[in-house]
C-alpha cells in the first residue's frame, strides 16, 4: 500500500495542496503550531472518514468556508486508484476512481492507514471512553464492517435512552432485546481483536524494553469472560440488565453495555498506570502500535501505512531505533510531523521527502 499523492483543498489552515511523496519515509517539519498535523490528519481522513484527533467534520473547515475536498492516489498490490472525499458540516461524497461509492464500507476498505499521536501515550492514565476510541478506532482499521457493528449498537443505545428519559417503559422490551443481540456482536468483535494482539504485543514489549517483564491487555466487559460465545454475551447482557433495571430508571440511562467497556493493562500482573514508569508506559503504548499493524497486516495481507505525529519528540532514541527498526522491515511507507528533521532518524539506504510547513503551505 503506497500513498502516491494527496491533494488538498479548504481543510483546516491548508487552502490548497497537492503533493507527490516518497515510497518510504515521508517528513513534515516546521515550527509549532503551524499545522503540520493537519497533513497527517487529511491522509487518515481520507483512509477512515475520521480525524484521529476525534475531531468533528465541521472543525475540519478552512475558516469561513464551507464545504472541503481531499483527493489521493494510491497503489496498491500494482493496482492504481484514485479516492476522493468532499464534505460540508455533516455530509460527505466518496468517489473511487472518479465514481460515487456505493456503500462507505467499500471505500473504507480502500487505503489502510494507522496513527500513532502523543493521545494514546497518555490514554493509560486516561478515561476508559479514550481506552474505547483507541480500541473502536483500531478495530475499525482491520475491518471496516465493523463500522456497521458499532452503529448498530450505539443507535438502538439511543433509542433505549431515550424510552427511559421520557419514562416511557411499555415498548422498552423490544429494545432490550436488540441491545443484547448488537452488543453481544459488539463486545465479541471487540474482544477478538484484543486476543489477536497479545502474543504479538507481549514479544513486541520484551524486544523494546529489553527485559522479561510480562505484559497483557485485559478486555473488561462485566457481560464476557474468556471463551465466551456471542450467544453467552448476549444472555449475560441481559441478565445484568435485568438486574440493574431500577438503578437505569432512577439513572434514566443504561448502565451496562459494551459503552461502558474498558481495556486494562497490566505489568507483570499490576495496572501499569499504578504502578508502571513512564518509560515503561511509553514502550507499552509503542509495543501495542506495533501488535496493531502487525495483525492488520497478517489479517488483511496490506501493510498499511503509518502516520506518526510528533512521536520523536515523545520517544527517547532507544524507543525511536527499535520503532524505525521495525518499520524498515516491514518496509512500510511512513509520514511523520517534527519540529526538527534531524530527529528523525532515516535508516541507511532509505529515500524520504521532506516538507517545511508554515501557516499551513509547504514552503
Amino acid at each position: 500500500m503506497l500513498l502516491k499523492k494527496l491533494t488538498i483543498n479548504m481543510f483546516r489552515n491548508i487552502q490548497r495542496s497537492t503533493i507527490e511523496f516518497d515510497d518510504s519515509f515521508n517528513i513534515f517539519h516546521g515550527k509549532n503550531g503551524q499545522g503540520k498535523t493537519n497533513y497527517l490528519e487529511c491522509i487518515f481522513f481520507l483512509g477512515t472518514l475520521k480525524s484521529f484527533r476525534n475531531a468533528k467534520q465541521k472543525e475540519m473547515l478552512n475558516w469561513n468556508e464551507a464545504a472541503a475536498m481531499l483527493g489521493c492516489s494510491i497503489l496498491d498490490n500494482k493496482l492504481e486508484h484514485e479516492l476522493s472525499v468532499s464534505f460540508e458540516n455533516s455530509s460527505k461524497l466518496c468517489k473511487v476512481d472518479g465514481k460515487s461509492a456505493v456503500r462507505i464500507l467499500d471505500y473504507c476498505k480502500m487505503l489502510s492507514v494507522v496513527a500513532f499521536s502523543p493521545e494514546e501515550i497518555s490514554m493509560i492514565g486516561g478515561s476508559p471512553d479514550q481506552r474505547r476510541r483507541y480500541l473502536d478506532r483500531a478495530v475499525f482499521s482491520s475491518d471496516a464492517d465493523y463500522l456497521k457493528v458499532y452503529h448498530d449498537y450505539f443507535r438502538v443505545l439511543k433509542q433505549r435512552n431515550q424510552l427511559l428519559k421520557q419514562r416511557n417503559y411499555a415498548g422498552i422490551e423490544a429494545w432490550t432485546d436488540q441491545l443484547a443481540a448488537t452488543g453481544a456482536k459488539l463486545t465479541m468483535e471487540r474482544a477478538i481483536y484484543v486476543t489477536g494482539l497479545s502474543e504479538a504485543f507481549s514479544t513486541f514489549y520484551k524486544n523494546i524494553s529489553g527485559s522479561d517483564e510480562e505484559v497483557r491487555l485485559c478486555y473488561h466487559n462485566s457481560s464476557y469472560a474468556k471463551d465466551s460465545s456471542q450467544e453467552d454475551i448476549r444472555g449475560e447482557l441481559l441478565r445484568k440488565i435485568s438486574l440493574t433495571s431500577r438503578m437505569e430508571r432512577e439513572r434514566c440511562t443504561t448502565v451496562v453495555g459494551p459503552h461502558r467497556d474498558d481495556i486494562e493493562f497490566f505489568l507483570d500482573d499490576r495496572l501499569i498506570r499504578e504502578h508502571g514508569s513512564q518509560g515503561q508506559q511509553k514502550s507499552f503504548i509503542m509495543a501495542l502500535k506495533m501488535a496493531e499493524i502487525d495483525y492488520l497486516t497478517r489479517k488483511s495481507g496490506k501493510v498499511p501505512i503509518l502516520l506518526l505525529d510528533d512521536m520523536t519528540a515523545e520517544l527517547d532514541g532507544s524507543r525511536v531505533e527499535h520503532l524505525m527498526e521495525f518499520l524498515v522491515n516491514r518496509d512500510m511507507q511512513v509520514f511523520t510531523t517534527t519540529t526538527d528533521p534531524a530527529s528523525v532518524p532515516i535508516p541507511a539506504g532509505r529515500g524520504y521527502s521532506s516538507f517545511l510547513v508554515e501557516n499551513g503551505r509547504i514552503i
